[in-house]
């Protein structure tokens, strides 16, 4: 994770016949979210200005937007996709340094937002996996099916090596800006897309009673298995 670029940076869908297919997408504002009807709920308003979009590493333009289906191979114990969040809707971002890519968005902001993701996926013996992610624990549930590594990678120094987070790492500081998806020893057991939503909260008024995003400050991709 040196060099220029440093990018390292769910909704279940059922399939029939063993066969992963295509879905319309679903707008966002239906995705891991719940409205109970509970009076907290319905007082909910969301106030966060953040439009975000995750994107992937691209050649010739440094940094491209991602569809929300998009197809991937799966390959066992080998990398699927690394996903990064940035505070834009922009379809390309262009940059030497992914922390400067990350500061000219954030810096618009209020700075006390943070970063969560949501992974989910459905197994075939009928279990549904729908994890909200906070820090690198919450990942460690799922890991034979999907290897999940979270990156900072807007507060690293710039051409210096770094790994993924681990739970020492975290502090109030920490931004989890990238994602990195890599396919478990047991991911054919896997049978929908993997659906990876990110968004930003500054409080836990962000998230309802059964801890699920509220806010639609979020940008949803579908992976499929190509």
């Amino acid at each position: 994770m040196k060099k220029k670029i440093v990018l390292l940076i769910c909704l279940l869908f059922l399939c029939g016949c063993g066969l992963i297919h295509k879905v319309e997408y679903i707008p966002s504002s239906d995705l891991n979210t719940t409205k109970s009807g509970k009076d907290s709920d319905l007082d909910y308003i969301d106030k966060n200005p953040i439009k975000l979009s995750l994107y992937a590493s691209d050649e010739e333009v440094g940094l491209k937007k991602l569809d929300n289906n998009i197809d991937r191979k799966w390959v066992k114990k080998k990398d699927i996709i690394v996903v990064n969040a940035l505070f834009t809707e922009a379809e390309t971002v262009s940059g030497e340094y992914f922390q400067d890519m990350w500061k000219q968005y954030a810096d618009k902001y209020d700075t006390s937002y943070k970063v969560g993701w949501n992974v989910s996926f459905g197994l075939s013996n009928g279990q549904k996996i729908n994890k909200m992610i906070f820090s690198p624990k919450d990942v460690e549930e799922f890991y034979d099916y999907l290897e999940i590594y979270l990156y900072d990678s807007a507060n690293v120094e710039k051409d210096v090596f770094y790994s993924h987070l681990l739970e020492k790492n975290m502090n109030d500081n920490t931004i989890m800006t990238s994602m990195k998806l890599t396919a478990g020893s047991k991911y054919e057991e896997i049978n929908t897309p993997i659906s990876v939503v990110v968004y930003s909260y500054d409080t836990q008024d962000d998230f309802a009673e059964n801890g699920l995003y509220r806010g639609n400050s979020k940008y949803v991709v579908n992976i499929y298995n190509q």
